[in-house]
């Protein structure tokens, strides 16, 4: 009987202990659950808050880009100075002989140390001549200010539906078609590498908001901004008017819109150009041109022929002559020539690589 108690009291006392046990187990159990779902929200979310907030200061490399962005002025001419008669100071030098002979190949000139802002030469530089397709600077000048300052209505991309109007303007052209579309920049390009009249005036139409004469009213009132007195503007290309009347400029107004032009990317990249195209992916059309897209081929013989020379412009009419703004850059130093009313392109061209290669001679004495 003894015996049977016992046995009965240790199997009480093995139930209580297999019963916290138990309990025991199921408490550390759970206790392990929901720590192990707390780790599991600390590895997802509570571990990467420190690279976040480390992520949150970025480096100054990382700042720079984005202040770059927000300090450069939307307009090319925040900050530009207005052009007056003291605008460059006059440190003339004697033309060698062989130079000066040349000279007498232009009716008009000057050529000006931009960065010192001294004119080293000049031949009759202040009277206003016909100047043809020198034109475009100032075309591409206000079309570009007017793109920045559009706040984003227009941009680099922005479709440009060609005009049935534009597509008649003849001379130096690239045929556009009414059935055409090109973006700001293709046109760009055409106006500054090819100096195509039938871009130039579908530029000045379409930034007009479909009047080019509106547009060259924002060129004339451009130029005044500027302190340019000596600018008349007709048109948006330099061709002669049905009237009559041609474009405007004076050397030393033209070398002063040069320096401003020079601080204009979007005209710049492509002044420098000799050879550029469009309609590169027009298969209908390259179908009609033996496989091949348009090529635009400036007509600055001097860019690739002259160390430094990166743009600027050419034009001609028969009331111009043969005209040139030139720009040139050696170790750091800018300088433009301008040379006006040349009877012929190649003696144009001569005395402009004779001059700008002086003027970098006498700006290194």
């Amino acid at each position: 009987m003894v015996g049977k108690m016992k046995i009965k009291q240790y199997l009480i006392i093995f139930a209580i202990v297999v019963a916290v046990h138990l309990v025991f187990l199921l408490i550390l159990r759970g206790g392990c659950t929901g720590r192990g779902s707390e780790e599991s929200n600390t590895e997802n979310v509570i571990e990467p808050v420190p690279d976040v907030v480390e992520d949150s200061s970025p480096s100054l490399d990382e700042t720079q880009p984005s202040q770059a962005v927000s300090t450069q002025p939307l307009d090319p001419l925040a900050g530009v100075d207005p052009f007056s008669p003291q605008y460059f100071s006059k440190g003339l030098v004697p033309l060698p002989p062989n130079i000066q002979k040349l000279t007498e190949n232009c009716k008009s000139g000057v050529v000006v140390d931009l960065d010192g802002r001294r004119i080293l030469w000049e031949k009759d530089p202040n009277t206003p001549r016909q100047m043809a397709s020198v034109t475009k600077i100032m075309t591409a000048l206000v079309a570009i200010r007017k793109m920045r300052l559009s706040n984003g209505q227009i941009t680099p991309e922005t479709m440009i539906p060609v005009t049935r109007t534009a597509s008649k303007i003849g001379g130096r052209q690239v045929w556009l078609d009414p059935r055409e579309k090109f973006t700001f920049t293709e046109i760009m390009k055409c106006i500054m590498v090819h100096s195509a009249n039938d871009c130039a005036y579908l530029m000045a139409e379409f930034m007009g908001n479909g009047d080019a004469e509106s547009f060259v009213a924002d060129m004339n009132a451009q130029a005044k901004e500027l302190g340019c007195k000596n600018f008349t503007f007709v048109n948006s290309h330099g061709l002669a008017a049905d009237d009559g009347r041609e474009n405007m400029g004076s050397p030393i107004e033209l070398a002063y819109l040069a320096s401003v032009v020079l601080g204009v990317p979007e005209i710049t990249k492509w002044t420098r150009v000799k050879v550029e195209y469009i309609r590169e992916n027009d298969e209908e059309f390259k179908k009609r041109n033996k496989g091949l897209p348009t090529m635009l081929s400036s007509s600055n013989s001097l860019l690739g022929r002259c160390n430094g020379v990166n743009g600027l412009k050419t034009g001609f009419t028969n009331n111009a002559g043969f005209c040139i703004v030139i720009t040139c850059e050696r170790n750091s130093r800018r300088v433009a020539v301008v040379i006006m009313g040349s009877p012929k392109a190649k003696p144009r061209d001569e005395l402009g690589i004779a001059l700008v290669n002086w003027a970098y001679q006498t700006i290194n004495k």
